[in-house]
């Protein structure tokens, strides 16, 4: 098998601003450094931050929506709000777990993009009408609260073991307490800095342990998320 070496990098993840690159080679090329790589559409930073790929997103989500815009602007609303959900939203939404933004500039960003669709969709471009009550007229719920639902339903999988992914050495369960006789909360993970507190896991399980012992012992998935929806 032979590698092609213009798509081979070296990506050192780091938090020092002067990060050790050692030298690699693969047969006479050396491999180029880079600060961050695209992987399995997740583009990957060498601080582990998500900036630039939160803005790669907000772009390629962008340009589907006008290109929705140029060729759906005479069809009804409902087909408008359909060609969004199903073709602008996933670009969205795509891997979220893994990367979703805590902070408020990445935050409003992604929101932006449902806003502009919203005003497509209503066809109400006016300064006087908010964006955030024709998002809540189409009946959108917000896509923090969506990238919400998608890591407690990954993490319910997980839980009662419907997915790969395994807990028994990346969360350990709580003391029984009568507030978590259940047995279903677990320790929250001690974190120095805001990449590790705001990742897939200490940021989730904070939030599975508020959630109300009913709703984390659901039946199934779907019952587990239309509970979700419904508080």
């Amino acid at each position: 098998m032979s590698f092609n070496t213009k798509k081979c990098h070296i990506l050192s993840i780091s938090r020092q601003r002067l990060r050790p690159v050692s030298a690699y080679k693969i047969g006479p090329d050396h491999l180029t450094a880079v600060d961050s790589y695209p992987y399995l559409g997740v583009t990957i930073s060498s601080d582990l931050r998500w900036n630039i790929h939160i803005n790669n997103v907000c772009a390629r989500a962008t340009r589907t929506l006008n290109f929705i815009r140029r060729n759906t602007y005479k069809c009804p609303p409902d087909s408008k709000s359909l060609a969004f959900t199903s073709l602008v939203r996933p670009h969205l939404e795509y891997a979220s777990g893994a990367w979703d933004p805590h902070t408020a500039k990445n935050v409003n960003n992604l929101e932006m993009v449902q806003r502009r669709a919203a005003r497509f969709v209503k066809n109400d471009y006016r300064r006087t009408t908010s964006a955030s009550s024709l998002v809540d007229g189409l009946g959108w719920s917000t896509l923090s609260s969506r990238r919400k639902s998608s890591r407690l339903c990954s993490f319910y999988k997980a839980y009662n073991r419907l997915s790969p992914i395994s807990l028994d050495h990346l969360a350990q369960p709580s003391r029984s307490t009568r507030s978590t006789a259940d047995g279903s909360c677990f320790l929250t993970l001690s974190s120095h800095t805001d990449v590790f507190k705001f990742s897939f896991f200490p940021r989730t399980i904070v939030e599975w342990n508020a959630l109300s012992s009913s709703q984390r012992l659901k039946s199934t998935v779907d019952a587990f998320r239309d509970g979700l929806h419904s508080q």
